[in-house]
């Protein structure tokens, strides 16, 4: 779908979160229901299947989610999602459609339909806020230590905070997920593509290329107890790049979720961000008290 809409849901969760007066990690998807007069409610850990899901029975709906994954990450993330499909225009018209209830699979699953994919962005907006992540991303830790860093911030899953530190890294960075020998998906920062033209963009369902990463993912164990590992790899083993480009290529494993995140970055290509830049920004926003208008 349209790169245009993505964005613009994801923008919208960032504005739920200004206006619910979040202006620090983290934010709570819990309390941004609780103001809307919306039940959450948790499944049962024996019932498996879907993330959650929210129910238009009501004249408020209530959304459910699952906990047979044991990741507050993970949780947080799709309750966030849920609320996506009640904020963002249309959502709640499209699903009345052929029901009352809607279930998801929240967490990025490229080609999945429009409205999950929207509700994905709004659900990282709301809970990594540009503004926020790339603070966060100021403080000078780069690659898997920072995404960690920046997880733990927000309260997010790994996978999750990875996607928005490669979208707003003020380093080039970028970061894969995979499951056996196939590529999940992708994200680059701004400063990763400009490391060549044209890099090669690595899509859904595409081979890993011969790596330690394909390695890695030879043994299901690995990812099941979320091992690691680091080694070192080149722009051109994976994005067709320049082979002088040497990047770290940091491997974890990501346990019951049955993924394996894949970092890349290099100390050698980090430059010191400018934290008072983000400061003088974070003054500016915070000088005035925006006046959002959203639907349902």
């Amino acid at each position: 779908m349209a790169k245009f809409q993505l964005s613009k849901a994801r923008q919208h969760g960032e504005r739920v979160a200004a206006e619910k007066g979040f202006v620090t990690f983290p934010v709570d998807p819990f309390a941004v229901a609780e103001s809307e007069g919306i039940i959450v409610v948790a499944k049962p850990p024996e019932i498996k299947g879907v993330s959650g899901g929210i129910i238009f029975d009501e004249e408020v709906p209530s959304v459910f989610y699952a906990t047979d994954i044991e990741s507050e990450g993970f949780q947080r993330f799709t309750v966030a999602h849920e609320l996506g499909h009640y904020f963002l225009d249309g959502h709640p018209e499209e699903i009345l459609k052929s029901s009352k209830t809607h279930v998801s699979k929240a967490g990025f699953r490229q080609g999945d339909s429009s409205i999950e994919l929207e509700a994905d962005h709004f659900a990282s907006g709301l809970l990594m806020p540009t503004l926020l992540v790339k603070k966060e991303l100021t403080r000078g830790v780069i690659g898997l230590a920072g995404v960690e860093q920046l997880a733990a911030r927000s309260q997010c899953s790994l996978t999750a905070a990875a996607i928005r530190a490669a979208e707003c890294s003020p380093y080039p960075m970028a970061i894969v997920v995979s499951q056996g020998s196939d590529i999940c998906y992708c994200f680059m920062s701004e400063g990763f593509k400009g490391l060549g033209k044209p890099l090669t963009f690595l899509r859904k369902g595409s081979p890993l290329p011969l790596s330690a990463t394909r390695d890695f993912n030879s043994d299901p164990n690995n990812v099941r107890y979320g091992k690691r590992r680091t080694t070192e790899t080149t722009l051109a083993d994976w994005f067709d790049g320049s082979g002088q480009i040497r990047l770290d290529e940091e491997i974890v494993g990501l346990g019951s979720f049955g993924y394996t995140l894949t970092v890349f970055s290099s100390d050698a290509l980090a430059e010191d961000p400018d934290g008072d830049e983000a400061d003088e920004e974070a003054n500016l926003i915070a000088s005035y008290t925006p006046k959002f208008a959203y639907g349902r």
